[in-house]
């Protein structure tokens, strides 16, 4: 999951033209990279942030809510990091000026800048511990706690245009460097890398909107080895943004947080960009928001799940969708289309059935191995997006994407509908990286209750 900080999609989208909060249009980046790499990916069109400011915008993307902030991050099961430490995946991070407390903290490691400064960076490596049958390669920890030591090096030039694209250049070679080393030594272990990359925003506050896209283009030149890198080792790539930039007139500073900023669509129009196996290529149109994105990552990946809280909806952007069923105790499934039985699994209490047809209506049966009954033996489907059928609740099965709330998913058997090979990396592939991700809680009530559910 990369995240460029500040990027607005209307400066970068050939269909979108960028106008300052005058009425001017303004120049857009002239670009190489971004746009081959969207020619090979699903790119959505209108995908808009809810929150126009960093902290906002990351955590509206990690929890597929539109509210959220930090301290919503860190309740119990409401982020994409959660989910997929449950599912045995490393959760590493990249992260520049503009990171927050609790996206570093649902990291197995991160590093992150000390000072939040270009002219004074400094890189920590920060390690919490969220599996205890889970750890970071020691190698990679040494590889990045070396990253960050050479980090001040990046920025050290008198010219201010060279340190805001060394900042980048930092971010994007240190990813390299991860994916090289997990590729080279650690090919099974499933991983999330997140990247934040801080200069572009940066440049539009305080070096004008020209400055701006001279930024853009700078790190446009720099993605194409990280891109390469992923498509080399079957892996994913997303690229994203937590907010926009507006600018006032031609030759101003910009900004994205106050009113007048906030409203427009240069702050709001964000890129999201899907590099994988499995997402049909072309242009998304429809009005999408960031409280799509945790959902739909985790559709990427197969895992027909999503954060606790999340409001957002899974944009399907492959061929397929994917249906778990949950059973109150170890039993026996059966799905049917039409009649016809197309899998059959048992002697579990979860399942998980892949490679399903989309807009189709699907049978669910199930029987329990102890001989217990249930109040309902057999559910009707309508599969829009990922599913999951619980058959220890009543409502679950009514044509809605139906999500149980997070639980361990170890021992979960698999049955893969589709042949092996058609999913995003393959049935038995454990390959994964995601490169990567409105307004306040206003009853005192329902804060309380996130309190009450706040991780400690």
């Amino acid at each position: 999951m990369l995240i460029i900080d500040g990027l607005s999609s209307p400066f970068i989208y050939s269909e979108l033209t960028p106008h300052a909060l005058d009425g001017a249009t303004l120049e857009k980046a002239r670009l190489e990279n971004i746009p081959e790499i969207g020619k090979n990916s699903a790119r959505i069109l209108e995908f808009r942030a809810p929150q126009t400011f960093t902290e906002g915008g990351h955590s509206v993307l990690v929890t597929g809510n539109r509210g959220a902030d930090s301290e919503f991050v860190s309740f119990k099961d409401a982020n994409i990091f959660d989910i997929l430490h449950s599912r045995g995946y490393l959760c590493i991070a990249v992260m520049e000026k503009g990171d927050s407390w609790s996206i570093c903290a649902e990291q197995d490691a991160v590093l992150r800048d000390e000072n939040n400064s270009i002219k004074n960076m400094e890189i920590v490596l920060d390690q919490y511990e969220h599996s205890q049958d889970l750890s970071v390669p020691s190698g990679l920890l040494q590889l990045m706690q070396g990253r960050a030591d050479r980090a001040p090096g990046y920025v050290t030039s008198k010219e201010t245009r060279d340190r805001y694209n060394g900042y980048n250049r930092w971010g994007i070679e240190t990813a390299c460097a991860v994916v090289e080393y997990m590729a080279k030594n650690s090919p099974e272990q499933k991983y999330l890398l997140t990247v934040n990359v801080g200069a572009v925003d940066m440049s539009g506050h305080y070096r004008d909107n020209y400055g701006y896209i001279d930024c853009i283009e700078s790190l446009d030149s720099e993605l194409l080895p990280l891109y390469n890198l992923c498509e080399k080792n079957n892996l994913a790539f997303v690229l994203t943004a937590d907010h926009g930039m507006a600018f006032p007139a031609e030759g101003s500073k910009g900004g994205h947080q106050s009113e007048k900023y906030s409203v427009s669509d240069e702050a709001q129009l964000v890129p999201l960009i899907v590099s994988a196996q499995d997402v049909e290529i072309g242009v998304i149109e429809g009005e999408f928001g960031q409280e799509d994105f945790a959902p739909t990552l985790l559709g990427i990946l197969d895992i027909p799940d999503r954060p606790r809280f999340a409001e957002g909806e899974q944009i399907l952007l492959t061929g397929h969708v994917n249906l778990e069923v949950i059973l109150p105790e170890k039993g026996t499934v059966e799905i049917r289309k039409d009649g016809k039985v197309l899998e059959s699994s048992g002697s579990d209490n979860q399942f998980v059935f892949y490679g399903l047809e989309p807009e189709k209506s699907y049978t669910i049966r199930a029987v329990l191995d102890s001989g217990k009954g249930l109040a309902e033996k057999e559910k009707e489907v309508f599969l829009k997006t990922d599913s999951v059928i619980d058959f220890g609740k009543k409502g679950t099965g009514e044509g809605k994407s139906a999500y149980s709330s997070t639980e361990s998913k170890a021992g979960i058997n698999f049955a893969g509908i589709s042949e092996e090979g058609n999913s995003i990396f393959g049935r038995n592939s454990n390959h994964l990286i995601g490169y990567f991700l409105i307004g306040a809680i206003n009853l005192a009530g329902f804060f309380i209750i996130m309190k009450i559910l706040k991780k400690y």
